[in-house]
């Protein structure tokens, strides 16, 4: 019987041996608490009054416990507040779904965004729900479902993880859901760079896509994914984002203290580490509504207005890009003109003497830029592309009867 006995008391001091072994720092359990208030806000820019919020206890091992609570946004500054909820956890999922203030636009999305937030609320009463925290969410599902690590150690490490991407840090005792978008320029910064001038649909596709990607290694391998972060500030007029903000905010009554410097700063460091390009470039297509496109590459050689019409046609991607295009005669002879009503996004110029020529600035950025042409002598053409004061490319064409 003894003998029984001790093998059985090995048997069990090996069976906690393995089960304590693969869970690498996990403290036991979770603890059930009760908050008088509780609180927050959802900010992409800020969630629209109305809003739907879901909050839910998890246990240490991120399953729900079976209850979830269900409140909304209560005003277009995007806060939420929760009175005399009890939790069966100091772990909680926060879930956000509507339509926000898009602060790169300046106007209210053009569809509902889902954000997520991952918590532990024991020593707090408020959970802010942004990008960042949607962003790390998947990371800290794995890092403790599958490497079995404690919340507050895979919070931290996903936290840096997704902050890298950006190439921005946060001291260690700053959480992402303790930041706030009217005074924290990183998260604002964090929040243009991913929305660009995407629709809010693409825009959730590429939020999603990225916390697939980091989700079991924490660095974003894909190329695709990180063109598509540096298209998105390739064009941005931070100064319009920052007016937005304070115009939005400002009519709720709330300030906006964010640094321009520090605001530009961020989005700079982003763009001069990433190591990668953006591929949205302008485009000078072959041919355009009144035919061959004289900007496209190639397009050197027309025929006399008697025999041809043209087009002066190009497309910039939407944002701060701009374009000017001077054409001005190579000879004696004058080089031909435009038909006024063929005007499409153009502000053309009337014959400038001193030029010998006209200029044609693009409007609006992100719309085709159109008009038909027609030639009557040699030309050159020069292009100015976001704001160049010398060409950014020329070329003349020859004109033949």
């Amino acid at each position: 019987m003894k003998t029984r006995n001790l093998i059985l008391a090995l048997l069990g001091v090996m069976t906690l041996g393995v089960m304590t072994g693969c869970n690498k720092d996990k403290p036991g359990g979770t603890t059930p608490i009760t908050k008088p208030v509780f609180s927050g806000m959802v900010q992409k820019g800020p969630y629209i009054n109305g809003s739907s919020i879901t909050i839910t206890p998890l246990d240490e091992n991120l399953n729900q416990t079976g209850t979830v609570f269900s409140t909304q946004i209560t005003d277009n500054a995007g806060n939420f507040e929760q009175s005399n909820i009890e939790f069966a956890s100091n772990f909680v999922e926060l879930k956000a779904d509507g339509y926000y203030f898009n602060e790169v636009k300046g106007e209210t999305s053009n569809g509902s965004l889902t954000l997520y937030a991952l918590a532990d609320i024991t020593d707090i009463n408020s959970v802010n729900i942004n990008v960042l925290t949607h962003l790390e969410r998947q990371r800290i599902i794995w890092l403790i479902q599958d490497e079995g690590l404690s919340f507050s150690t895979a919070k931290k490490q996903a936290r840096t993880e997704v902050l890298d991407i950006f190439k921005f840090t946060l001291p260690d005792g700053v959480s992402a859901e303790s930041l706030n978008i009217t005074n924290d320029a990183l998260l604002l910064a964090v929040s243009v760079i991913v929305q660009g001038y995407l629709t809010t649909g693409d825009m959730s596709e590429l939020l999603a896509n990225i916390s697939s990607d980091i989700r079991t290694d924490g660095i974003l391998d894909n190329p695709v994914l990180w063109e598509q972060l540096m298209n998105n500030v390739a064009y941005l007029d931070l100064e319009l984002v920052k007016t937005n903000m304070e115009k939005r905010y400002g009519g709720l009554g709330i300030a906006v203290n964010i640094k321009s410097d520090e605001f530009k700063g961020y989005i700079e460091q982003f763009k001069n580490n990433s190591g990668f390009e953006p591929t949205l470039l302008f485009n000078y297509p072959a041919t355009g509504k009144g035919g061959l496109n004289i900007l496209a590459e190639g397009f050197v050689e027309a025929q006399k207005m008697e025999w041809s019409q043209y087009a002066l046609r190009a497309e910039l991607p939407a944002g701060n890009s701009s374009l000017k295009i001077v054409i001005r005669s190579a000879t004696d002879i004058d080089w031909g003109g435009y038909i006024q009503g063929s005007v499409e996004n153009w502000v053309s110029s009337n014959w400038d003497n001193d030029l010998r020529g006209n200029t044609f600035t693009v409007i609006e950025s992100g719309k085709p830029a159109d008009v038909i042409v027609l030639f009557n002598g040699d030309c050159i053409i020069e292009y100015y592309e976001n704001g160049a004061t010398e060409p950014t490319k020329v070329k003349e064409v020859k004109v033949i009867d």
